[in-house]
């Protein structure tokens, strides 16, 4: 009965020390509260409730009975509560800071004074804690040590070298960033103060002195400097390297503050795009705009010391037979080779440049004459006649060079570098294999030649161009058996212009496919018409051009052209020259079975002139081959004339060819080809080339024209 009063008594004492503590707490402005020996709240004032709920995101949050394990993060709970017991332990007072972080993420740093509440017998109950807000004032100095520590994190992590130095001839660092370490792989502190090494000393000897000028002119503009040099670097590799940077106040001097970063990659990517830009991809030789660059350098040194320059432009002969004969693969290599060769016979600050597809260009600095320049040629000729291996072929050519002299030929680079390629193009038609010095007569021929091919383009929309037809006679009889169809050319200022004159120009060029396609069909056209007539005119024989019968749709052209026309294509010979069919036998044997294949006859023209073997003459499925005018003339005036014409004449028959010969103009000609039992002839013995009207007039009159 006694003891319950007592522990009323003691029950009304807590509630009236709950009740205390709160009123005291409450006259307190700053979060405040109370806890007991094990970290619960007992009582907390209005403030910390407000910073409570604020961390929380909610309202009226229950604190009383809570440690602050169930409110806050436990990393901050950890810590409050050994303060707590370090508080307690001590009997005394404790001060530290916190920060804590309202729901929606913003930081505010509290101040906070703990201290021991003690009990009846001494020890520690409990603890009071009072929490001063402190973001305001110390937010300069937390802005500052954060603002250290962000940019000591970033100098740490920057992609390159951060440094402080002075402005001496030695570079002694007085500051360098961590970025060091990879950048040379040097520690930075091997660099700082009085060790033995100075960063000069890795910079490379040749780059030295040059990035000490470049960065000293640009302090004395300003007070900003960058430079590009390599490094040598710990391990012995070369790297390239960008210092930027600008002057600063240092005592009585200027230090400098910049960083240093690695440039390799991007220097060699950008060394690699202008040699792409300034290069030829295939054979790496310059091209155009890097030549006429150098050339005009030349120029300028020629003219300051009075020394010639030579412009050389470079063809390669015949260069599109390996192409058509071993693919563009051997080809690419064959330029490749030529490429090296040439780089080789000259001298280190010549320059040599690929053009086009089988054209170089070289410029020769500092020549001291025309036998100068001379000798180099003779050295270019040697080194690309020289055999180049391309694969199991082993493969011998030659080029025709062309050559204008700074400044007697011209005084600007296109006209040196036109003037050299009219050159080559005289050289060239000399057969080539040699070198041509520009003339003003060259030029004036080459421009006649421009002038012919850019007419001749257009010869057959003008309707400028006519078939002649030739008959041909059999040698026993004297019957028509057929007609050579033979182009001409009247144009309206030049005249008539000689086959010999536009023909070639035609082969040099595309234009002897069209050329060759409209008289084909001009050619079955006009010979069914006279079929059509009445007029027993055999066949119509029709030259067929290198560059036509290589022409990958020749087949088919000649198909649809026997359509278009209606001509019987036995009616229709093919003729191809002896040396055509000597290349690439396989392929010449296939095409001509295809054409074979047509019906149509085939026939060897200007036979003798070539080098034609009886194996190969074997293979190809031929009607008729032809004696060369050349052979025919000299029958009745030179032994040897008269002994080839008659031993083609055995071949063919040998071979159960018929042999015609052209160029058959007199009598003599004529009984020694009947007596050796030639099979037909043509020429002006017989009848010269006619055009359709005189023709259609020989045959209704039946005889010579």
């Amino acid at each position: 009965m006694d003891a319950a009063p007592d522990l009323m008594h003691q029950g009304n004492i807590d509630r009236l020390a709950q009740i205390l503590a709160r009123a005291l707490l409450s006259a307190i402005a700053d979060p405040a509260w109370v806890k007991d020996a094990k970290g619960r709240y007992t009582a907390v004032n209005s403030a910390c409730q407000q910073v409570c709920d604020s961390h929380l995101g909610r309202t009226n949050v229950e604190m009383v009975g809570l440690t602050d394990f169930d409110l806050f993060p436990a990393e901050d709970a950890e810590c409050s509560r050994q303060e707590e017991r370090d508080v307690m332990a001590a009997r005394g007072a404790l001060r530290s800071e916190r920060v804590v972080r309202t729901a929606q993420g913003e930081a505010r740093q509290f101040e906070i004074h703990r201290i021991a509440l003690l009990g009846e017998d001494g020890q520690a109950a409990g603890t009071l804690g009072i929490a001063h807000d402190v973001t305001d004032r110390v937010a300069p100095a937390v802005h500052l040590r954060e603002s250290k520590r962000s940019l000591a994190t970033l100098v740490h992590n920057l992609p390159g070298m951060a440094y402080r130095r002075l402005n001496d001839a030695e570079w002694t660092m007085e500051f360098v960033s961590e970025g060091c370490r990879e950048l040379t792989g040097f520690a930075p502190g091997d660099f700082v103060g009085d060790r033995a090494r100075k960063w000069n000393s890795i910079i490379v000897p040749e780059d030295l002195e040059r990035a000490w000028h470049e960065i000293q002119d640009q302090l004395g503009k300003g007070g900003r400097y960058s430079s590009e040099y390599r490094v040598v670097r710990a391990d012995g590799t070369l790297r390239w390297v960008s210092e930027r940077g600008i002057g600063v106040a240092a005592g009585t001097g200027v230090g400098l503050e910049g960083m240093v970063t690695d440039i390799t990659e991007t220097r060699y990517y950008l060394e690699e795009m202008v040699h792409r830009a300034t290069h030829d991809t295939l054979t790496g030789v310059a091209n155009r705009p890097l030549l006429i660059d150098h050339l005009r350098h030349g120029m300028a040194y020629g003219q300051r010391y009075e020394r010639m320059v030579g412009t050389l432009v470079v063809n390669i002969d015949h260069f599109k037979y390996v192409n058509q004969s071993l693919g563009h693969d051997a080809g690419d290599q064959l330029l490749k080779e030529i490429a090296f060769r040439l780089r080789k016979a000259l001298r280190d600050h010549d320059t040599v440049a690929r053009l086009g597809a089988d054209s170089f260009a070289m410029v020769l600095i500092d020549q001291e004459n025309l036998g100068a320049a001379s000798q180099v040629m003779t050295r270019l000729l040697d080194a690309v006649r020289e055999p180049a291996q391309l694969g199991a072929e082993e493969v011998v050519v030659t080029c025709s060079i062309g050559c204008t002299l700074f400044p007697l030929d011209g005084d600007d680079p296109e006209t040196l570098l036109r003037r050299a390629d009219t050159a080559m193009r005289h050289a060239r038609n000399l057969g080539g294999d040699c070198f041509y010095f520009y003339s003003a007569e060259s030029d004036r021929k080459t421009e006649e030649r421009l002038h012919l091919e850019t007419n001749l383009r257009h010869a057959v929309e003008r309707g400028e161009l006519l078939l002649q037809y030739q008959p041909q006679m059999n040698l026993r009889d004297g019957a028509l058996i057929g007609m050579e169809a033979l182009v001409r050319w009247k144009h309206p200022e030049l005249g008539m212009v000689p086959p010999g004159r536009f023909i070639p120009v035609a082969e040099e060029t595309d234009l002897i496919v069209s050329l060759g396609t409209w008289i084909l069909e001009e050619a079955c056209q006009q010979t069914r018409l006279l079929l059509d007539q009445g007029f027993a005119v055999g066949h119509v024989a029709v030259n067929l051009s290198a560059r036509q019968f290589r022409d990958r749709r020749l087949i088919e052209r000649i198909g649809e052209i026997l359509a278009r026309t209606g001509l019987d294509p036995a009616r229709l010979e093919l003729e191809i020259t002896e040396s055509l069919v000597m290349r690439d036998i396989d392929a010449v044997v296939a095409k001509l079975k295809d054409l074979k294949a047509f019906g149509v006859q085939l026939a060897i023209d200007d036979f003798g002139t070539g080098y034609s073997s009886l194996s190969y003459l074997r293979r190809f499925p031929i009607d008729r081959i032809k004696i060369d005018q050349s052979f025919t003339r000299e029958v009745t005036s030179s032994v040897d004339g008269a002994t080839i014409a008659r031993a083609i004449i055995q071949l063919g028959h040998a071979l159960d060819l018929r042999v015609i010969a052209e160029g058959v103009e007199t009598e003599s000609q004529l009984q020694f080809l009947r007596e050796n039992g030639c099979d037909e002839i043509q020429g002006y013995l017989y009848a010269r080339p006619l055009d359709p009207e005189a023709l259609r007039d020989m045959l209704c009159a039946g005889g010579r024209s």
